[in-house]
């Protein structure tokens, strides 16, 4: 779970929160706005909302620096371990990243927010938020052993957030930030970073011992994508690139060797994989900071559905002298005509 403090990231000082945020590379968990978060923080920050598992009987710290100088050493301790260039997500580190996470969250605690104002103390809701996160995948997410395909590394395209939702392994291979045809230094670089793969997955053997079904299979599907991609990519790499190629054969066949592992246990994963209620609940208040619980949350969206499906037969009988809409045949249809509607969009957006 990563945020940007505004404060530490703006150009200049006295930078507003809101512009702040907007010019800056922000990645909230399934975060669902911006401005709902600053509204709520304006409404409560005045009473941290302090989670039940930091003890509260801390010598106080006082100062914005303190926070910054915390918040700069926690980033440092996020990134797991590394072992011959590969992220350590054993039992072992993880009980051991776990228990360090304690000590950060007592010396957030100690910090006196006393008349912060109010763009310091949402930057110290921030910070509380984000090691609540990484509490909540120790205790309840845990997707180093329950998740196959949080093992993925490469992502071919990308994301549609200004970063990955969601737990996304150290060092992922975001390869829509090459350029093709490769350099022969890009080429020398991802090579490296592909060789990581078959060491990565013979690690995540030892590592996911969850039970959970939906993940599990969730996870099978996630690989196969990663073989395909990785078989994709080799086709774009000419024989001229051969120490590229054969890093590309080496994650191809560890992918495939993994799918097939997945798949010869995945009968014995029969355990549901959700979180419930309570953690779902601890998770919206001190993670992403909502003053919502799970029950409001279905109640708002089943408002909008309802809200939807009324403008839907609005819509319908507007139109009811029109003939019906074909419905869509096939998959290359539906492509071409989701594309022309992103196009026809994007034309009126620029019109406008």
């Amino acid at each position: 779970m990563i945020f940007f403090l505004p404060k530490l990231v703006s150009s200049a000082a006295g930078t507003p929160l809101l512009s702040g945020l907007t010019a800056t590379k922000l990645t909230l968990r399934q975060v669902f706005s911006r401005l709902t978060f600053f509204l709520w923080a304006v409404s409560f920050c005045a009473v941290p909302i302090m989670s039940g598992r930091v003890p509260a009987e801390q010598p106080q710290v006082n100062g914005y620096q303190s926070l910054l100088t915390l918040f700069k050493e926690w980033r440092e301790f996020q990134k797991p371990t590394l072992v011959n260039g590969i992220p350590d997500y054993s039992p072992t580190a993880m009980s051991k990243q776990y228990a360090v996470l304690a000590k950060h969250q007592k010396r957030l605690a100690a910090i006196d927010t006393a008349g912060w104002p109010i763009s310091e103390q949402v930057d110290y809701q921030l910070v509380r938020a984000e090691m609540n996160g990484m509490d909540f995948d120790h205790r309840v997410l845990r997707p180093w052993a329950r998740t196959p395909g949080f093992y993925a590394m490469l992502w071919p395209s990308q994301a549609d957030t200004p970063a990955r939702e969601g737990a996304v392994v150290h060092g992922a291979i975001e390869l829509w930030m090459y350029r093709f045809p490769l350099a022969a230094a890009d080429a020398a670089k991802l090579a490296v970073e592909l060789d990581k793969i078959p060491k990565l997955l013979v690690q995540a053997r030892r590592n996911l011992l969850g039970k959970a079904r939906d993940l599990w299979v969730g996870g099978i599907r996630r690989m196969k994508e990663q073989s395909e991609d990785l078989s994709t990519l080799l086709n774009r790499i000419p024989d001229s690139q051969q120490d590229l190629r054969t890093s590309i054969q080496r994650a191809g066949q560890a992918s495939d060797g993994f799918v097939a592992w997945l798949e010869r246990l995945a009968p014995t994963k029969k355990l549901s994989s959700g979180v419930g209620v309570e953690n779902y609940n601890w998770y919206l208040q001190n993670v992403h900071l909502l003053p919502y619980t799970w029950q409001e949350e279905v109640t708002i969206m089943r408002r909008e559905l309802y809200r939807a499906n009324a403008a839907l037969k609005l819509e319908e009988n507007r139109n009811r002298n029109l003939p019906p809409l074909a419905p869509v045949a096939t998959a290359d249809e539906q492509n071409r005509l989701f594309h022309a509607a992103v196009s026809e969009y994007m034309a009126f957006l620029q019109k406008e």
